[in-house]
């Protein structure tokens, strides 16, 4: 299975929540190497003044794979499928979160690196007012 389907089957159902709820987009990029922001923003083709935050990859998902009180079952067990998710994007190296843009519409690019150099992660859009 290549790290594409991999990462599709991880995210399959799987929701961020913020001020609004967006599904992750899994992505490789065959060549690319992803090693600081300016990298992403060229690769994207976006303005290199577009304001980028970096976090780190826990916190980043820490409101989807902290337990809450009240969490029913699909809850708690789409929770262990974030946290599965996570495993998974540490296990490329480098992995970094990047959020572009300042709000209220962030987009989210988790990436790491593949074993042959290519950029891989997923995406996610973010509101936030």
């Amino acid at each position: 299975m290549s790290l594409l389907s991999e990462l599709r089957s991880a995210v399959r159902g799987l929701i961020f929540m913020s001020e609004s709820d967006a599904p992750l987009k899994p992505f490789v990029w065959k060549g690319v190497v992803i090693d600081s922001a300016a990298a992403l923003l060229t690769h994207l083709e976006k303005d290199a003044t577009l304001p980028v935050q970096e976090v780190a990859l826990e916190k980043f998902f820490a409101p989807m794979t902290t337990p809450q009180s009240g969490d029913d079952d699909e809850a708690k067990a789409d929770r262990v499928r974030f946290q599965a998710l996570v495993a998974q994007l540490a296990t490329l190296t480098e992995t970094r979160v990047f959020r572009l843009g300042s709000g209220p519409e962030i987009t989210v690019y988790v990436v790491g690196k593949t074993h042959d150099g290519s950029a891989a992660g997923v995406s996610t859009q973010l509101t936030e007012t």
